[in-house]
C-alpha cells in the first residue's frame, strides 16, 4: 500500500509507469504481428521443403511401386527419414496397400513445444505425391508417396525468435520509461514540487507576498505561466485578507471600531486599569430622534449624520480613547487612565456639547443631540459585559429624563425590573399566541421576479415599549428564544405548505440565533418540524449572522452542515460586520451571503467593498442578497455589480401574508 501511495503522489513516476505500460502493450502488439509473420513464413518454408523432398524421391518410389520391389521401396522411404526434417515416410501401392514405411524416433517434446505446435504451427505438416507410369501412352496411377515433417526444430526456432523479440520490446519499453521519468522529473515535477513546497509554507490567515520570491522558474512555458498566475492570486489573497481584516475591525460606514473590537479594547483597558490602579469610563451614546431623521430625510442623510457624529467624537476625545459603533445610531466610547471623576465630567460635557451643535447636511440644518450613559470600572462592574450593560441602562435613563447624560446608579434597578417583566411576558408569549409573522419579499435582480421572502417576527402584546431587536436580545439572554424560534419555524413551514397548492413552492428565510444553534437537539427539532408539515427542505432557508457564526464556529459549523445535508439552504446574515476570513468562508456550509445594509447605503468606498464581496461570493459559488435597498440608484448599481437578489423598502416593507399574496404571489398562481 505504501508503494501505491508513493506512486500516486509522484507525477513523474506515474507518467513513467503509464509510459512503461503503454510501451509494453505497443511492443507486445508489434511483437505479436512480427511473430505471426515469422510463423507463417516458417510454415511456408516447411511445406516447400516437403514438396522438394517428394520430388527428389518420386522416381525411385514410382519404380519400386511399379516393380513391387520391397527392398527398393524400403530403401526409398528409409532414405527420406534419414533426412533431418522428415519424421515419417510411407509408400502406398496401387491398391492403397502399404509397400514400405519408415518412422524416425524424435526427442521427447516439452509442454511448451506442444502448445506452440498446436496453436501456431499446426500438428501435421508434410505432403503427398501421386505416382504414375506411362502404359500405352496412358498415365496409370500405381501408388502414393506420403511424408510428415518433424515440427520440433520449427517450434524451437520460433520460441528462440519470440524470446528475442519480446525481450527487445521490454528493454525498449523500459528505456522509454526511464527517459520519460528523467525528462518529467527535471522539466515538470521538480518545478512543481518547489512551487508546492513554497505554497504549503503560506499561512492562509497571514499570507506573505515574499513566500514565492525565491522561486526561479523563468521559463515562458506553461510552468512559468502557472507560477505567474499563482503569484497574482497570492497578491489578490493578501489584498482581500487586508480588506477583510479592516472590515472585521472597522465599521464600514464611519470607519471606527466595530462592536467586536471596541469590546476587546474595553477588556484590555480593564486589565490595564487593574495593573495601574486607575479607572475606566464607558460612554454609551445613542443619538436622539435618529429614527425620525432617517425616516423623514432618508437613509443617505442618516448615514451622513452618523459619520459626522463619529468625527465629532474623535475631535473632542483624546488620542488614546477608543470609539466604536455598535450598530444603528449607537456608539461606545472607552476612556482609560482616569483618576479623578471631575476629569470625566469635563470630557462628557465636551462630548455632549459637540453632539448638540447643529448639523448641516445636504443643505439642511439638523438639530439633534445624544443620550449618553456612563459606567465606571471598577465602581459599576468588573467585566466588559457588566460595564456595557450598566452604560446602556444609564443611557436609557438619560434619554427618558432628557438630561442628555447620566451616570449609572443602583436606582436604575427599576430598569432591570422592567426587563424582568419583559422576560416573564416572553416566557408565555408563544402559548398566548401573542406573536405573528410579517414577510419581506426578495426579488431576482435579473428579472424582478419574486424568489422568496424573509419571515420577521412581531410581538402583538408586549408589556413595555420595546423594539423587535430589543425583545429578541432579551429572549436570547433569558433562553425563551428556543420556544420562540421553534414557533417561528413552525409558522414559516405552515405558511410554506399553505401557499403550495395555489402558488407552488415559495421559499421562506428564518433567522436563527446563537442560543438556538447551541442546543444539541436543534437539528433534530428542525428536521422534525419539516417532516411534520411535509415541507420540501429546499424551500426553507436559515439565516445566521456572521458575528454569531464566527463566535460559535464549532457548534454552528456542525449544526449547519447537518441541516444543509438534508437540503436546507443556509445563508450568512449581515455579512461584512464580523470577522470571517477567506479560509473560514470556503469551509463553511453556506449557500448565500446576505450583505449588510451598511454597505448598500454607504458611499463610494462601500461600493468598492460590495464589489469585492460579490466577486468573492461568485468565486466560491455562493449567491448574494443585498438587504436595505432603499433607492432606485442603489438597485441599479446592485444589478450592475451582479448581486443576485434584492431586499429592502424600495421593494416592500415587511407585510402580512395576505398582502404578500395580493401584491407578489399572483404570478405564481397555478
Amino acid at each position: 500500500m505504501r508503494i501505491i501511495d508513493y506512486v500516486g503522489k509522484s507525477l513523474a513516476l506515474t507518467q513513467a509507469i503509464v509510459a512503461l505500460v503503454l510501451s509494453i502493450v505497443i511492443g507486445l502488439s508489434v511483437s505479436g504481428v512480427s511473430l505471426s509473420i515469422q510463423i507463417s513464413e516458417q510454415r511456408e518454408e516447411a511445406l516447400s521443403l516437403a514438396q522438394e523432398i517428394l520430388t527428389a524421391a518420386e522416381g525411385g518410389a514410382a519404380n519400386a511401386a511399379w516393380t513391387l520391389d520391397p527392398v527398393l521401396a524400403q530403401q526409398v522411404v528409409g532414405s527420406m527419414t534419414a533426412l533431418g526434417m522428415v519424421q515419417d515416410a510411407v509408400l502406398y501401392g496401387e491398391a492403397e496397400n502399404i509397400l514400405a514405411e519408415s518412422h524416425k524416433s524424435i526427442a521427447e517434446s516439452t509442454p511448451t513445444m506442444d502448445w506452440v505446435i498446436a496453436n501456431f504451427i499446426g500438428e501435421d505438416i508434410g505432403g503427398e505425391r501421386d505416382l504414375f507410369v506411362e502404359v500405352n501412352s496412358t498415365k496409370r496411377k500405381i501408388g502414393v508417396l506420403s511424408i510428415r515433417l518433424n515440427l520440433l526444430p520449427i517450434a524451437h526456432e520460433f520460441l528462440t525468435f519470440a524470446a528475442s523479440v519480446i525481450i527487445a520490446s521490454l528493454l525498449q519499453a523500459l528505456m522509454i520509461a526511464l527517459i520519460l521519468l528523467w525528462l518529467s522529473s527535471n522539466l515538470l515535477t521538480s518545478p512543481l514540487r518547489r512551487i508546492t513546497e513554497s505554497i504549503s509554507k503560506i499561512d492562509p490567515e497571514d499570507p506573505d507576498e515574499l513566500a514565492l520570491s525565491n522561486l526561479t522558474i523563468n521559463r515562458k512555458n506553461e510552468m512559468g505561466q502557472l507560477l505567474t498566475h499563482i503569484k497574482q492570486m497570492l497578491k489578490g489573497l493578501i489584498a482581500a485578507q487586508l480588506q477583510l481584516r479592516h472590515l472585521a475591525t472597522r465599521d464600514p460606514l464611519t470607519d471606527r471600531l466595530n462592536r467586536t473590537l471596541i469590546a476587546d479594547r474595553l477588556s484590555q483597558a480593564i486589565v490595564t486599569a487593574k495593573r495601574t490602579n486607575t479607572k475606566v469610563a464607558v460612554l454609551f451614546v445613542d443619538m436622539d430622534r435618529f429614527k425620525n431623521i432617517n425616516d423623514s430625510l432618508g437613509h443617505d442623510v442618516g448615514d451622513i449624520l452618523l459619520i459626522e457624529v463619529a468625527n465629532r467624537l474623535t475631535n473632542v476625545l483624546r488620542g488614546n480613547d477608543s470609539i466604536g459603533r455598535l450598530g444603528g445610531d449607537e456608539f461606545l466610547v472607552v476612556i482609560e487612565g482616569m483618576t479623578e471623576i471631575n476629569e470625566l465630567v469635563h470630557t462628557v460635557q465636551r462630548v455632549d456639547n459637540a453632539l448638540t451643535q447643529p448639523y448641516f447636511l445636504q443643505g439642511r440644518e439638523i438639530r439633534t443631540s445624544g443620550s449618553i450613559g456612563i459606567s465606571i470600572y471598577p465602581d459599576n462592574g468588573q467585566d466588559t459585559s457588566r460595564l456595557m450593560r450598566c452604560a446602556d441602562l444609564a443611557m436609557y435613563e438619560a434619554k427618558s429624563s432628557g438630561t442628555h447624560w447620566h451616570f449609572y446608579a443602583k436606582e436604575m434597578g427599576e430598569k432591570v425590573e422592567t426587563r424582568l417583566k419583559i422576560e416573564q411576558a416572553l416566557n408565555y408569549a408563544v402559548e398566548r399566541n401573542e406573536f405573528h409573522l410579517n414577510f419581506q419579499p426578495k426579488l431576482s435582480s435579473q428579472n424582478g421576479q419574486l424568489v422568496g421572502c424573509e419571515a420577521l417576527i412581531r410581538w402583538n402584546n408586549n408589556p413595555e415599549p420595546i423594539s423587535v431587536e430589543g425583545f429578541i436580545k432579551i429572549a436570547e439572554e433569558s433562553g425563551s428564544i428556543i420556544a420562540i424560534g421553534d414557533w417561528v419555524l413552525e409558522t414559516a413551514c405552515r405558511q410554506i405548505k399553505s401557499w403550495e397548492p395555489e402558488y407552488g413552492g415559495i421559499p421562506i428565510a428564518v433567522n436563527v440565533s446563537a442560543r438556538q444553534l447551541q442546543e444539541e437537539t436543534y437539528v433534530d427539532r428542525v428536521l422534525s418540524i419539516i417532516k411534520k408539515y411535509d415541507v420540501n427542505p429546499k424551500l426553507l432557508e436559515l439565516e445566521i449572522t456572521e458575528t454569531v457564526l464566527m463566535k460559535e464556529f464549532d457548534e454552528s459549523f456542525f449544526a449547519l452542515k447537518q441541516l444543509r445535508k438534508h437540503g436546507i439552504t443556509v445563508s450568512i446574515d449581515d455579512f461584512g460586520t464580523g470577522y470571517c476570513s477567506l479560509s473560514y468562508l470556503s469551509r463553511l456550509p453556506v449557500d448565500t451571503l446576505k450583505i449588510d445594509r451598511s454597505f448598500i447605503s454607504g458611499d463610494q468606498p462601500s461600493i468598492a467593498v460590495l464589489e469585492m464581496i460579490v466577486a468573492m461570493a461568485k468565486a466560491l459559488g455562493l449567491k448574494t442578497v443585498a438587504e436595505g435597498v432603499e433607492t432606485q440608484e442603489q438597485k441599479d448599481w446592485l444589478i450592475r455589480e451582479g448581486c443576485d437578489f434584492l431586499q429592502g423598502y424600495l421593494i416592500s416593507k415587511p407585510i402580512t401574508s395576505e398582502e404578500l399574496e395580493s401584491r407578489f404571489l399572483y404570478e405564481f398562481k397555478k
